[in-house]
């Protein structure tokens, strides 16, 4: 049981990591994009360095899509007939 525990909390931090990784890549990005992306990597950050709780996590990345959705909206087009 330890060592699953200790596989999965190694799995996550893992995971965590390379997120913050790709969001600092992201981060040269100028306009909106490239400032949602540096929001997001504080908040990863944050995240990692303890400052900030798994719900708090999510309620940021909630108003970082909403913000989102308003600058860059979703365009679907109509199915062809």
């Amino acid at each position: 049981m330890p060592a699953t525990m200790l596989a999965a909390a190694a799995i996550a931090g893992l995971y965590c990591w390379l997120i913050a990784r790709h969001l600092r890549k992201t981060a040269a990005v100028d306009g909106p994009q490239g400032r949602l992306a540096r929001a997001e990597r504080a908040a990863a950050d944050r995240l990692l360095a303890g400052d900030l709780d798994r719900a708090g996590y999510r309620a940021e990345m909630e108003t970082l899509a909403a913000l989102d959705a308003v600058e860059r909206p979703l365009v679907v087009p109509l199915p062809e007939v």
